[in-house]
């Protein structure tokens, strides 16, 4: 008996030791890497960024965690850390889609592994529930369908910021914008939300750039109410200016390529068809 009882004793201490020692690494580990995932280098961010995910791996390893599940299940364990990881993740990706989005004049190539970086932050920034995300995934929804899916969940608090890059200098940026707000709006479902779909989409239809005014066009194919914009696609598949050399396949256009008219008239011949439409 005696010697169990100094069996538990030697265990208590054991664990009563350990445990300090672990949250005193992790108090002074955590800030250091997400200092250094402010540092102006991309190598460094991207270390920073990978050591994060590692020690949170090794903090309660699991064989089904994706690395997005990592983060999460890291802050219920800790929430005494997890506003600070949530914040640095934040912060991280508010920088990289600088350099990978906005800047057309990056002061680096990047190359295969640090897009991968990049659409690994954006799934974890994706995965956190925490409305201080919506900016950076705003920032990052030329990426496509994660940054998409992240804004998706926050709902009627995502619209006002994507409805803001409307304005924003980059038909990229205003042509994805556009197809988030419809999106958004069509979640509301009442008819408010689907007149203003209707104007955004007029509006995009006069875009001076020829993205923002395809990407219009395609939009009106999905439309219940799709039949009211016959007037307008009849004109802009005779009139968009935008071309190139090359013909397309109907010869309507001459010895040009006019994609937006190209695209007025596939939806023509969608709503002449009663065809549904290709998200």
């Amino acid at each position: 008996m005696r010697v169990i009882l100094q069996s538990c004793v030697v265990a208590l201490v054991f664990v009563a030791t350990v445990y300090p020692q672990q949250a005193k690494s992790l108090d002074t580990k955590l800030p250091d890497i997400i200092h250094r995932m402010e540092n102006g280098d991309l190598a460094t961010r991207e270390a920073a960024f990978d050591e994060l995910m590692t020690t949170m791996a090794a903090d309660k390893p699991t064989q089904s965690a994706g690395t997005a599940d990592l983060v999460n299940r890291f802050c219920a364990r800790h929430p005494e850390h997890a506003d600070r990881v949530k914040l640095g993740l934040i912060h991280l990706l508010t920088r990289e889609n600088y350099l990978f989005v906005e800047d057309k004049n990056p002061p680096a190539i990047y190359d295969e592994g640090d897009s991968e970086h990049y659409a690994q932050l954006i799934d974890v920034v994706s995965s956190l529930d925490d409305e201080r995300t919506i900016p950076a995934l705003v920032g990052a929804m030329t990426t496509g369908g994660i940054a998409e899916r992240g804004l998706l969940k926050y709902g009627d608090e995502a619209l006002p910021p994507v409805l803001d890059e409307l304005k924003n200098p980059d038909p990229l940026v205003r042509a994805e914008a556009l197809g988030m707000s419809i999106t958004l709006l069509e979640r509301r479902g009442d008819t408010t939300s689907r007149t203003r779909i209707r104007e955004l989409i007029r509006s995009s239809l006069t875009d001076p750039d020829s993205v923002v005014r395809g990407h219009a066009v395609k939009e009106i194919d999905c439309l219940d109410d799709r039949k009211d914009f016959l007037p307008m696609l009849e004109k802009i598949a005779k009139t968009d200016p935008e071309n190139y050399p090359g013909t397309e396949d109907d010869g309507v256009d001459g010895d040009k390529f006019y994609p937006v008219r190209v695209d007025a008239r596939r939806v023509l011949r969608d709503i002449q068809n009663n065809k549904t439409c290709t998200p």
